[in-house]
Order: structure tokens, then sequence, then C-alpha cells
């Protein structure tokens, strides 16, 4: 709850953006008299590239991509937002958005007492319901809690996210500088092939030295990391209009069978699923 006399947060200010196409990003003139809203929105289309969306300390984000696909970029990782789905970024959190062709964003800031999830990134499923009621929240942004249909709108989103299951589409950066450099070189290109011998041996370091950091702070092996790098690669180069033949060379591999087997062991389906629902 807010202290009685405690200044309240400055609202976000849009961003600074080149070429997008903004579209009604809050409501203005009497609606925002009177107390301070609990709940905002930002609503913007862009072409595609790096972007940094308000970054009040004080509010959440829900991050929302009607049409495109976003990268969620955090000191401490990367998520990936494909299409029916949307990124919870906590109050506080440093990001910028990184958008793969022409994305058409819906974002809720909520005040911190509103923490509709855990205080952690994380990008969810977003079922049909959810995908309504984000739309009509921000349709209907600034909302206010004291006003029993905002309120229970955003009770009944609450509830619906608390139930939607977590996707395996984050890339958690390593601190330790062994790792780091390793996890670079992985970035500089997703087709780069090179074992892990080898990768361990640029860092000075063993391969079981590298595999046991990997390990300790992003919970997988270099090979592990490396294919799920390749992964969320491809679902940016695919929501750029990249075919599956080129995008499985652009990431690594030989065939488009092995890439298409390699993406459904990682991430639960074949490429199609991810962007058809």
């Amino acid at each position: 709850m807010r202290h009685v006399g405690a200044e309240p947060p400055e609202p976000p200010e849009p961003p600074e953006l080149e070429g997008p196409e903004r579209e009604g990003p809050e409501r203005e003139g009497p609606e925002l008299e009177g107390p301070e809203p609990d709940v905002r929105c930002y609503a913007v289309s862009h072409p595609g590239g790096p972007v940094r969306l308000p970054q009040d300390p004080a509010w959440h984000q829900l991050v929302y991509a009607v049409q495109g696909v976003l990268t969620v970029d955090t000191p401490v990782g990367a998520w990936v937002v494909p299409p029916h789905r949307a990124a919870w970024v906590p109050a506080g959190v440093t990001h910028r958005l990184l958008l793969s062709g022409r994305t058409t964003l819906r974002t809720l800031y909520l005040q911190r007492e509103l923490a509709l999830l855990p205080p952690i990134c994380r990008v969810v499923d977003v079922s049909p319901l959810v995908r309504e009621l984000i739309l009509e929240a921000v349709r209907s942004a600034p909302l206010r809690m004291a006003d029993p249909v905002s309120a229970r709108l955003v009770g009944v989103l609450a509830d619906q996210l608390a139930t939607l299951p977590e996707t395996a589409l984050r890339l958690p950066v390593p601190r330790d500088p062994r790792a780091a450099a390793v996890a670079a070189l992985l970035r500089t290109d997703p087709a780069l092939d090179v074992s892990v011998d080898v990768l361990a041996r640029r860092a000075n370091a063993s391969r079981r030295a590298l595999e046991r950091v990997f390990r300790a702070e992003t919970g997988m092996s270099v090979g592990q990391w490396r294919r799920r790098y390749r992964m969320l690669e491809a679902l940016r180069l695919l929501a750029a209009g990249e075919s599956a033949t080129s995008v499985a060379a652009r990431v690594g591999y030989a065939t488009p069978s092995a890439f298409s087997a390699a993406f459904r062991a990682e991430l639960g389906g074949t490429p199609a699923r991810w962007f058809d629902r």
C-alpha cells in the first residue's frame, strides 16, 4: 500500500522512437485527473530494431506483442517473446527490447503493489482469454483499483496469469569471465562450429571447469546453452520472414530436417506451431 503523504512515482514517459506508429499510448485529458492511476499502458507499432520503453523503477511491465517477435535483454539474461507469449518485467529491472521485424506492442505498466507475477523476469504462454484481457486493459487504461470495474478486470487478469505455464525462452548470461567469453563468442555467429574443447582452450580453461561453471550459472551445459541460443535466434529470423531452410543454415544445421528435430526437442513443437494458433 502507498504511504500517506508519500510522493507518487512519476508516470513513465513515452520513448523516443525512430519511425514508430504510435497508437494512443494513453488517454489524456480529464481521465488523468485525480489520484495516480494503478495501471497505465503504452501501445505502439514499430518497424524493428532496438528500442527502450519507459522504465520507471516503481512500475512493473507486462509486454505483449500482438504481431512480431521481441527480445527482452537484461543484465542477467535474454528472453525471446514470440507470438502468443508475453514478458513479465518486474519493477526495477533495467532492460531493452530488440524487435524482429514489424512489431505491434501492447504494454501494461502496473504500480509496484500490483505484482501479478513473481519478481523475476519470465515469458508466459498467452491464452485467448488473457490476450483479450490485456487488450481490454490497454483500451481502458488508465485504470484505478478504486474503480470496481477496473479492479475486477485487473483481478481476473492476475488470476489467469497465475495459471499460465512459463516457456523455455530464456538465455541466461554466465558471470564467470571464462564462461562469459565463451557465451559472447558463440553469440557472434549461431552457426559457429567449434568443439567445447576448442572453446575451453580459447577461454584459458579446462573443458571440465568450463562445463562446471556453465551448469552452475546457467543450469545448462555448454552444448545445451549453444542449442538454446540457436533456437532463440531461429525464432527471430523466422519472425523476420526468412524460410526454414535459410534459417536452418544460418543457425548451424546442415539440413532443414535436422533443424526441425532440434527445434522440437528444445521448444516442444515445430517452428510453424510457434507462429500459428
